[in-house]
């Protein structure tokens, strides 16, 4: 019976010392192929054009591209990899915007060497991988979510994800009709909406709800 062959995966962080640990790590791993480890987006993206590797293992702080603004590149451009995100950031939403970026895992950087090569294995599986420090977090919050009304709350603002993607969509410059279209609801839920939005975020109109949503990080 043949072998499976190995998992091909590409590594980046910017820090010396941690890209070291996962060479050291990787390279010694049974079953894993360590095609290269990068320290920047721009190098990761190249990298994945040219190696097709089954999994990417991202830090979410890389100077010039975020990680996030990666993991959404790399999904775009090769959505079969399989993103694992290894960093020190904990915090509710790094983790979920590394979720709705793509990544089917999230740990952290204080994860054991053998656990690191057991997530890599388990999502290649086709499982979903949260350091335990933050899996009850996420639970809790999706259960809230799912409790909800209208979609739940993602971010501190009180925004449910229904109010974020017209919120996005008026920072596009779209029409109530034309948001409406897009999200197959109604122009007066549309309406009623943006009333609750503007209410909820303190703005006076749709250019500054437009100015609100870049500034908060949500146009990407």
């Amino acid at each position: 019976m043949a072998e499976s062959p190995a998992i091909r995966v590409l590594a980046v962080d910017p820090h010396p010392i941690v890209q070291v640990g996962l060479r050291a790590v990787l390279e010694s791993a049974a079953d894993v192929e360590l095609v290269g480890v990068y320290e920047d987006g721009l190098s990761c993206l190249r990298a994945c054009a040219e190696k097709q590797p089954d999994l990417v293992i991202l830090e979410v702080n890389l100077p010039g591209m975020s990680g996030l603004e990666v993991c959404k590149a790399v999904k775009r451009d090769h959505p079969q990899t399989e993103i694992l995100i290894l960093t020190s950031d904990d915090r509710d939403e790094t983790v979920f915007e590394a979720i709705r970026a793509g990544a089917t895992g999230y740990i952290l950087k204080d994860i054991t060497p053998d656990n690191l090569v057991r997530a890599i294995h388990s999502i290649m599986r086709g499982q979903t991988m949260v350091h335990p420090r933050i899996a009850r977090r996420v639970l809790d919050r999706l259960s809230l979510m799912a409790q909800a009304p209208e979609g739940g709350r993602l971010y501190g603002d009180g925004l449910t994800e229904r109010e974020i993607e017209i919120l996005v969509e008026v920072a596009k410059g779209a029409t109530n009709k034309e948001i409406a279209r897009k999200l197959f609801i109604s122009e007066s839920t549309v309406k009623s909406r943006l009333r609750n939005i503007f209410r909820k975020i303190s703005v006076r109109d749709r250019a500054e709800a437009a100015a609100y949503a870049i500034r908060k990080g949500y146009m990407r």
